[in-house]
């Protein structure tokens, strides 16, 4: 019996771990009138256990690295 709890307790813990990541994207820089100065990479720094939230983020264009 302890070792079903142990095995039940070490199953959980391993279900909630989460992953970092490094995803980036390319945002388009403009002046006040609207013309194109060029792009700029942005890089976001983050860390999850739902693989949807990664998903999610390359769909809008994103290039997603595990970390």
């Amino acid at each position: 019996m302890k070792k079903f709890v142990l095995i039940a307790v070490l199953a959980i813990s391993f279900s909630g771990c989460s992953t970092c990541y490094e995803c980036s994207t390319d945002v388009l820089l403009t002046n006040d009138t609207g013309d194109s100065l060029g792009t700029s990479e942005n890089v976001e720094e983050f860390c999850t256990a739902d693989g949807q939230e990664v998903e999610n983020r390359e769909d809008d264009g994103a290039t997603c690295r595990v970390q």
